[in-house]
């Protein structure tokens, strides 16, 4: 197998979601992996925690066929930069950047940046 520049967001990926997915499914749920800063509901859990799931499953896939899971990458760069704009902006402007979990945020922020430039080098 070659070296291939999009494993490196594979990776990525695969590093911050397995112990996220744990958490969300077996560990703290929702507050571990928001800071607290939004409210816990088993429905919101399985739903954001499922999600994480197939991105992680199609991560470790993109490992195998790379170009083939390109499609994950830019649906993580359009639902990340969502909710950047639509929850964690407003909520900053309008409570402070103490009322957004920034662990999330940071890891967001990362991806939206940085994502883009390896889908286009593989494109």
């Amino acid at each position: 197998m070659t070296p291939n520049l999009l494993w490196l967001p594979y990776g990525f990926n695969l590093f911050i979601l397995v112990p996220v997915v744990w958490s969300m499914f077996m560990g703290s749920g929702v507050a571990g992996v928001f800071d607290g800063k939004v409210a816990e509901s088993e429905g919101l859990r399985l739903l954001v925690g499922s999600l994480w799931f197939a991105i992680a499953v199609a991560s470790l896939a993109g490992f195998f066929a790379p170009r083939f899971f390109l499609p994950v990458l830019m649906v993580q760069v359009i639902y990340k930069a969502g909710w950047l704009l639509v929850f964690v902006v407003p909520r900053a402007r309008s409570q402070g950047w103490e009322a957004v979990p920034h662990g999330i945020t940071i890891v967001f922020i990362g991806i939206v940046v940085t994502y883009p430039f390896f889908i286009a080098k593989a494109l």
